[in-house]
């Protein structure tokens, strides 16, 4: 009998294990329980599953949230934000997608390169309130204004 092994390995946090600290991870995590701290993962993606409690600043290639999050996300690639999920900071990715009601507060920059860990280190520090909301409506108007900056710098 042989053991077939799935080429994308995963790890998993469980419901019952909150962790403190800093996760650094070479494999795509799913995280059921409550994390608080940063996660570093540039190459792999990031699930948090529908009873996951993260509180923390993230980089990874992509980020699911299904669950809650707390502090700066930032994904190389995408950010999925499902129905009933909730993210509490700044996003920073090439692309998004926010399902109808998902909720989202604090700012979203879609630019179509990685953010430079350097330049915006969402994993330095820990994770930091955001008091002020900013309606869906005037985000567009933010990132339209910001594309209308950069064009007029192109030419």
């Amino acid at each position: 009998m042989s053991v077939v092994q799935s080429s994308a390995a995963k790890a998993v946090l469980g419901k019952s294990v909150v962790f403190k600290g800093q996760i650094q991870s070479r494999e795509d995590l799913i995280i059921e329980g409550g994390v608080e701290g940063t996660i570093e993962m540039i190459e792999h993606r990031l699930t948090i599953a529908a009873d996951g409690d993260v509180r923390a600043n993230v980089i990874a290639r992509e980020i699911e949230v299904i669950g809650s999050i707390e502090g700066k996300a930032e994904a190389a690639e995408k950010v999925y934000i499902r129905k009933a999920a909730k993210v509490v900071g700044d996003i920073y990715s090439a692309g998004i997608v926010i399902e109808d009601g998902g909720y989202v507060k604090g700012n979203i920059d879609l630019s179509r390169h990685p953010m430079d860990s350097q330049t915006h280190p969402a994993v330095a520090g820990s994770y930091s309130d955001h008091s002020e909301a900013h309606p869906i409506h005037e985000l567009s108007d933010m990132a339209l204004a910001r594309q209308e900056t950069k064009s007029m710098k192109a030419v």
